[in-house]
């Protein structure tokens, strides 16, 4: 009987740390997916032909979507918002990212800002690892 109680305690435990948060779910869409999209253009390979006013419009949006990521790395760890886990590490790794991507992107620098586009791929994707449920799957 306690080994069943100790099961569904730690299957509720895992349920609470992936489970959906409506707010969290409209800061991601609203602020950090806009944000890394356009973050990860200015490292990314230019388009063929583009000319340097369209390569300096992409340059101004990464600068810009990075400092949205810095701002909503911190809002995610909010004094007195409690989540479990290391959620505030990953908060923090995108604030910390968010400002080298943006002077890598004030600088022009596609190589640095590809390398911090991966740091930040890998903190993104270590979070939704973490806390995003797994979709169901269609049979």
């Amino acid at each position: 009987m306690r080994l069943l109680i100790a099961i569904a305690l730690a299957a509720l435990s895992g349920a609470a740390l992936a489970a959906p948060d409506p707010a969290m779910k409209a800061l991601m869409a609203a602020e950090v997916n806009p944000g890394a999209l356009a973050f990860w253009a200015g490292g990314n390979d230019p388009p063929e032909g583009e000319a340097s006013a369209a390569a300096e419009a992409r340059w101004i949006a990464a600068e810009a979507g990075a400092r949205t990521l810095q701002a909503a790395g911190r809002a995610m760890a909010e004094p007195g918002v409690s989540r479990p886990g290391c959620w505030n590490e990953f908060a923090a790794l995108m604030v910390s990212t968010g400002a080298e991507g943006e002077a890598a992107s004030r600088a022009r620098n596609a190589e640095q800002a590809f390398e911090i586009g991966g740091r930040l791929y890998d903190a993104c994707n270590g979070c939704h690892k973490t806390y995003v449920p797994t979709p169901q799957r269609l049979p």
